[in-house]
């Protein structure tokens, strides 16, 4: 299973290298980050073609014209309001590598850093990133195959480019939703293994016993061996900590870009649903083929959307649980020694001190509360779409 995760990070390696998301070099093997010449002048030819064959593909002509003489004007508003806003958020995307590539590649070698402390991390997460990766792959297949079959009466070599376009789009969204879902699942194999540790370490300590009333050699030689252990992890929880709220930083602006990629799909898809029980000469056109591999797409990308947020929701509940376990300490029988109490003491100010919050430009947060909200406040703006199309078309 490990070799199947390096598998899974060397295709997303190479993925992102293709598509000039990645301006810089990795060597899988040892993991260590440098930037080339032939690495930058790649990234730099690959973002102005995108850029190029993008503007070329949505400007009018007699291709997008038939597309769209079969729906409303208030399907085309939805389509291109999506489809802009994708092309912004990867351009934003290419835009933040080029910005940030020093500090991309200084969060690579912490990450690194990391994962030579404690190589069984790879095992801890090896399940979210195959799913990530399978799901991920299934979702962009079909919509590579949808957009062929959709089109296939009118295909032509103009418009094969405007679809590896929008494939493109795609995949740059998907590659930065995976590099930021990589380093949050693996900021939290760490979290688990931390909170192994901190438990095994309660448990001696609550073995322990009360303080006696002579100091005992042994009894202190323990105690301070157990604090130093303690002292260990909360550096450790430190450094985890730091890198994420460094990563968060780097990728603000995707982030924000990215849920609203999310928000207004989710909004367009419903109403498409809808559009499709409404009028039910859109699909009389389409073949078995496309039908099912729409509703495939319509699956595996809203099982993708699942995983990307409940990685974000683990992360925190695994940070959550360190809190319950030193609260456990207030159970232990009778005083411990003053060392091991201090060790304590300073692990939980500092985690009160700082605590963990992923957050976008201060305009709201990452938690299960932030996507309640935004689930409601998208069926409520499909709901509004829904009635502005029955009472106008």
């Amino acid at each position: 299973m490990v070799d199947l995760v390096k598998f899974c990070v060397r295709i997303g390696y190479l993925y992102g290298r293709f598509t000039g998301t990645l301006n810089f070099e990795v060597d899988l093997e040892t993991g260590r980050t440098r930037v080339t010449r032939r690495a930058t002048i790649y990234s730099a030819f690959a973002s102005l073609f995108l850029i190029s064959i993008l503007a070329h593909h949505f400007r009018p002509s007699k291709i997008t014209s038939e597309l769209w003489k079969n729906i409303s004007s208030l399907h085309e508003s939805v389509f291109l309001i999506v489809s802009y806003l994708r092309v912004s958020c990867a351009l934003a995307a290419l835009a933040s590598r080029w910005y940030h590539r020093r500090r991309y590649i200084r969060l690579i070698s912490s990450f690194r850093r990391l994962f030579l402390k404690n190589p069984e991390v790879m095992r801890v997460c090896r399940r979210g990133f195959i799913s990530k990766c399978i799901v991920g792959s299934v979702a962009e297949i079909m919509q590579f195959l949808v957009a062929i079959l959709m089109v296939r009466d009118k295909l032509s070599f103009a418009l094969l480019l405007g679809i590896w376009g929008v494939m493109t789009v795609t995949a740059i969204i998907n590659v930065a939703i995976t590099q930021y879902f990589f380093g949050l699942g693996n900021a939290r194999g760490h979290y688990i293994l931390i909170n192994r540790k901190l438990r095994a370490l309660l448990g001696e300590a609550q073995s322990l016993g009360p303080r006696r009333k002579r100091r005992n050699g042994v009894f202190i030689t323990k105690c301070c061996f157990l604090a130093d252990r303690l002292d260990e992890i909360a550096q450790t929880q430190s450094e985890v900590q730091a890198l994420i709220e460094g990563m968060s930083k780097i990728y603000e602006l995707q982030i924000l870009c990215l849920c609203l990629t999310y928000y207004l799909s989710s909004v367009a898809n419903i109403y498409v649903l809808f559009s499709l029980y409404k009028y039910s000469g859109m699909t009389e056109t389409w073949s078995k083929l496309g039908l099912m591999a729409s509703a495939i797409l319509f699956v595996f990308y809203y099982i993708d959307c699942a995983i990307n947020l409940y990685n974000v929701f683990y992360l925190l509940d695994a940070h959550q649980e360190m809190h319950k376990l030193l609260e456990q300490r207030n159970l232990f029988p009778g005083a411990q020694d003053e060392r091991l109490e201090s060790a304590f003491d300073s692990f939980e100010l500092r985690l009160a001190r700082n605590p963990l919050n992923l957050k976008c430009f201060g305009l709201f947060r990452l938690n299960r509360s932030t996507a309640f909200d935004v689930g409601n406040s998208i069926l409520i703006n499909s709901v509004l779409l829904i009635q502005y199309d029955m009472q106008n078309y």
